[in-house]
């Protein structure tokens, strides 16, 4: 019920979108549809400009903050060609979630990358965004890099170079062709992560599924990413769900 009455709350925030239109227009020139691309096709040109049109909608959906996060990401295990990376996207707290920004990773190093949500949208140095339960790619409305992702109902083990061959990779695509917002359950900005969690009805706390995820980082590089826990800590262990917001990402390259 909490889970549908915060819907509830959000949509009339969203509504107000309905009428926006862009301010700006983006001169760089899509390789690919940007919501439905697939493969190496789904990948947009780098410009200096998100890769969005819907500017003025964009940044209410979004509500970028002006400033770096301070979340830690490291990598704290390795095992093979798999690290795990422990990101810090707990933004203060649900609380204080609209006052911090997100957080930003570059998967191949699995560290931090220093931009804010404003400038994010002309870097392609980062792969992933993160934000409490908000997870997108560099790609499409998100940012200017050639990113993407497709969820797979397969162990991360079994993920291989060939499923990310046969995979249709999308882009980030968080608006109608009329500049309305697309959100999930919960009133949040719909990505292609928006489905890594099951939610429980009792503790209120997200829990991740057994999904991997096919993800195409900033400048195009393809990855296997599993969310292995949501109250993780920097040694690689658990909060037992005490405080939300910490991930630990199971890596590889593909």
């Amino acid at each position: 019920m909490k889970r549908i009455a915060f819907a509830l709350l959000s949509l009339p925030l969203f509504a107000a979108f309905a009428a926006c239109s862009s301010s700006t227009t983006v001169t760089g020139t899509p390789t690919g549809d940007a919501g439905n691309g697939g493969g190496e096709d789904a990948s947009t040109t780098p410009d200096a400009t998100a890769g969005s049109q819907c500017s003025s909608a964009r940044e209410q959906l979004l509500v970028p903050v002006k400033k770096t996060s301070t979340g830690e990401v490291a990598v704290v295990g390795q095992n093979g060609g798999t690290r795990t990376i422990y990101v810090d996207a707990s933004a203060g707290g649900q609380g204080q979630a609209a006052k911090n920004p997100r957080v930003y990773v570059d998967l191949t190093a699995g560290a931090r990358v220093d931009v804010t949500d404003e400038t994010a949208a002309s870097s392609t140095a980062w792969d992933l965004a993160l934000k409490r339960t908000v997870v997108f790619t560099n790609s499409g409305d998100a940012g200017v890099g050639q990113g993407g992702a497709v969820q797979l109902s397969k162990p991360f083990a079994s993920v291989t170079a060939a499923d990310a061959d046969a995979a249709t990779i999308a882009s980030e695509s968080f608006f109608d062709e009329e500049c309305n917002p697309k959100l999930d359950a919960i009133g949040a900005p719909a990505t292609t992560f928006s489905d890594w969690y099951e939610y429980d009805q009792t503790t209120n706390i997200p829990t991740p599924k057994s999904v991997t995820y096919v993800v195409k980082g900033g400048t195009g590089k393809r990855f296997k990413v599993r969310i292995k826990a949501y109250d993780g800590l920097p040694d690689g262990g658990s909060r037992d769900n005490s405080a939300t917001g910490f991930f630990l990402l199971e890596v590889a390259d593909l």
